[in-house]
């Protein structure tokens, strides 16, 4: 959609706001942009995807699903580390990716020019990286958002206590003391907007653009996200009374 702002109108100044689905389609713009694409890559077919992976608010806020594993799994796979991490805000609302599904597609989902880096840290630094994919320590969205999708690890989060009741790495309880590698976005190593603990002190390695990353994990695996018990959300009496 668009607003369109009368500044020179007498008064209150006049907001409309204009639904872009109900515009005429310029089709000298569509014939440019069409060509743009064809010359920059972007309309190479990389997957097809006939599970429709949902990208939506409700879905990539709501805890685990299908488009946060699949980017996860992306960066872990690209810079071979313990851990794969993408926050739920880097995912972007759109049409569900699915069908034959383009690099354009998945620049969509991941729009950004920045690199995905491999950082190390101690499992007490991770277990606190679990425990800032609740809400109460993000300072946006609704108060039952999660901000975090993983690779490599499993998390168990009371709702209704705020509390991180087990968490996992590649199938084994997180020693505090050992190094972990971790892959996500530069971004939250330079924000502490989200995930805090991760600082650019951990970085130690580099690999490639987001949606490039994604797009060679499609080529070379497919889109095939599936649920897998990573992020549990239980409530106090589902957890056992913990």
């Amino acid at each position: 959609m668009i607003f369109e702002v009368d500044l020179d109108a007498a008064g209150p100044i006049e907001v409309r706001r204009h639904e872009t689905a109900e515009a005429a389609v310029a089709e000298d713009v569509v014939t440019a942009l069409d060509g743009r694409i064809d010359a920059a890559g972007l309309d190479e077919i990389v997957a097809r995807v006939d599970e429709p992976l949902e990208r939506d608010e409700a879905t990539v806020y709501g805890g685990e699903c299908r488009i946060g594993n699949v980017v996860a799994d992306a960066y872990r796979w690209a810079l071979e580390t313990d851990v794969g991490l993408q926050n739920s805000g880097g995912i972007r609302d759109g049409p569900a990716v699915s069908g034959e599904v383009t690099v354009a597609d998945l620049v969509s989902v991941v729009p950004f020019e920045e690199r995905v880096v491999r950082a190390e840290l101690t499992g007490s630094e991770l277990l606190a990286v679990f425990r800032e994919s609740a809400a109460d320590v993000i300072d946006f969205g609704d108060p039952e958002w999660w901000h975090g999708h993983f690779s490599g690890a499993t998390v168990r989060w009371d709702d209704e206590r705020n509390e991180l009741l087990d968490a996992t790495v590649g199938g084994e309880r997180i020693d505090p003391d050992r190094r972990y590698t971790l892959a996500t976005s530069a971004y939250l190593l330079h924000s502490d907007h989200e995930f805090p603990t991760l600082r650019e002190r951990h970085r130690a390695g580099e690999g490639g653009i987001q949606y490039e990353v994604l797009a060679e994990y499609a080529r070379r695996f497919g889109l095939d996200g599936r649920i897998e018990g990573r992020i549990e959300r239980l409530t106090r009496a589902e957890s056992g009374g913990r």
